[in-house]
C-alpha cells in the first residue's frame, strides 16, 4: 500500500466519509402516495406545497398542524384548493399535500401534483 503523507490521508479520509454521507441521503426513501380514497388519521400534520411563479416549489405556510377528525385524501384536497385561492391564488399555478401521521409511526404520504388557475380571468372546464 503507498504510504501518503498525514494532510492527504486525513483529506482522502475526510472525501470518502462525505461520499459515504451523500449515498445515506441518497437512500432515503420518498414519501407513499396518499389517494383521495385513503383515510387520513387523527393527529396527522398536513402540509400544503405550491409551485411559486417566480421561485418553483415551496412550502405554503397554510397547514393543519393536528389533524382534528379523520379525513380522506379528497377532503384534503378540498381543503386545499379552498385554502389556495385564498392565499396567493394569482401566485402559483400547481400544488400537492404533504401528509405525516402521528407518533409513533411519523410515516409520511403525498399526493399527486395537481393544476389550479393561474389568473382569475382564465375558465377551468372540467
Amino acid at each position: 500500500m503507498p504510504s501518503f503523507p498525514t494532510s492527504l490521508r486525513s483529506a482522502l479520509r475526510l472525501l470518502i466519509g462525505l461520499a459515504a454521507l451523500l449515498l445515506l441521503g441518497a437512500c432515503t426513501t420518498p414519501p407513499a402516495f396518499l389517494a383521495d380514497s385513503d383515510v387520513i388519521p387523527v393527529g396527522s400534520r398536513i402540509e400544503f406545497w405550491v409551485d411559486h411563479d417566480d421561485f418553483g416549489w415551496h412550502n405554503s405556510n397554510i397547514h393543519i398542524a393536528y389533524l382534528p377528525r379523520p379525513m380522506t385524501g379528497a377532503e384534503a384536497r378540498q381543503w386545499a384548493e379552498g385554502v389556495g385561492n385564498r392565499d396567493a391564488g394569482l401566485q402559483w399555478t400547481r400544488y400537492y399535500l404533504k401528509v405525516t401521521h402521528p407518533e409513533p409511526y411519523r410515516k409520511e404520504y403525498r399526493t399527486a401534483v395537481f393544476p389550479t388557475r393561474a389568473h382569475p380571468h382564465e375558465l377551468v372546464r372540467h
